[in-house]
């Protein structure tokens, strides 16, 4: 039957539905890579440029539709998961360096035990960002009947 799922597509079928992905942005990197292109007879600096723009190349940040999720490491992998219902802030911040490229810093606040404060940093748009944080999070409280209570 067409539409029918069969045995076999559910261990296909996504977890939850992407919302927004990026990676760090390579601003954060802009002052080894000046110091890389002035000292680039040197092999060391143009290595340790080189490593730094795969390191951040590597670096992402998915949201779904219940967990935020950092992705990094270029050898040993590392996935920190961050279940959206424990979100408890967000604030958006950024560096001079950053603001010039339309990018900035997403600092989620939460309760996870793991990661209390998860940064998100070097994104571009990130008032849009934290604001799809936002609704994400109010969305997936609304889903699982959870009501914060602050005294």
């Amino acid at each position: 039957m067409p539409g029918a799922m069969r045995d076999g597509d559910r261990e296909h079928r996504p977890e939850a539905d992407l919302l927004w992905a990026s990676s760090e942005g390579q601003v954060t990197n802009l002052g080894v890579f000046v110091l890389a292109a002035f000292t680039f007879w040197l092999v060391v600096p143009v290595l340790w440029a080189v490593y730094r723009y795969v390191r951040t190349a590597c670096h992402r940040y998915e949201l779904t539709d219940q967990r935020l999720l950092v992705r990094s490491g270029v050898i040993v992998k590392q996935l920190e998961s961050l279940e959206l219902y424990r979100v408890k802030d967000l604030q958006v911040v950024g560096t001079f360096l950053q603001s010039l490229f339309g990018r900035g810093r997403v600092v989620v606040l939460s309760t996870d035990a793991t990661a209390p404060k998860l940064l998100i940093n070097a994104v571009a748009n990130p008032d849009g960002v934290a604001n799809q944080i936002r609704e994400a999070v109010e969305r997936r409280r609304t889903a699982k009947g959870i009501r914060a209570i602050d005294y």
